[in-house]
């Protein structure tokens, strides 16, 4: 009976052991219904703030591959205890004829007021979910600055898409914002 019982114990002991480990899986299903609004709510700003800048219809949809490359950015950037100004943008395309940057959407430090951190959501935390004002400003001034630029080079830039991608990991939800600028210069 005591050898019984042991077993039982033992085989009691392994199964505790592999619901721990499967647990603690690297496996996150995130969130997708947060996700999604948290990105509806980004787009929402976008539009109104890129309103004189958006020229044709495509501009105001989510693009799919501007989301595409703001969810990479964020896995590849997410939970980083300092952001570098030049952390926060990744660029896609030739350079030539197109360009698509995101920026991982961030805030100041709280301890120091320098340097950047994610900025992140919580699903549980959250009753309404505001885009942050000054990320969606950024990302304009930087669509104009570029715009500018290339002018004084005699390249015509037309913004052609706007893009934002969230992402639940580890109950954070990350966001990104982007656009598109595309060559027309003839």
């Amino acid at each position: 009976m005591k050898k019984l019982k042991r077993l039982a114990a033992v085989l009691l002991a392994g199964i505790m052991a592999l619901a721990l480990f499967t647990a603690c899986s690297d496996s996150d299903p995130g969130n997708p219904e947060f996700d999604a609004k948290v990105e509806s709510a980004y787009q929402e700003a976008l539009k109104t703030k890129f309103e004189k800048e958006l020229e044709n219809g495509e501009a105001v949809t989510n693009d799919a591959d501007i989301k595409r490359l703001a969810i990479e950015h964020i896995e590849e950037k997410h939970g980083a205890d300092s952001l570098t100004g030049e952390m926060l943008w990744k660029t896609d395309g030739d350079g030539k004829t197109m360009v698509r940057q995101v920026m991982l959407c961030w805030e100041l430090k709280k301890d120091t007021g320098k340097g950047y951190v994610p900025l992140f959501y919580e699903a549980a935390k959250t009753a309404a979910i505001k885009a942050n004002s000054t990320n969606v400003r950024a990302l304009l001034r930087t669509v104009n600055e570029e715009i500018a630029n290339a002018k004084k080079n005699g390249i015509t830039l037309e913004l052609t898409a706007l893009g934002v991608g969230a992402k639940t990991i580890g109950g954070k939800t990350y966001v990104a914002i982007g656009f598109e600028l595309t060559n027309t210069t003839p």
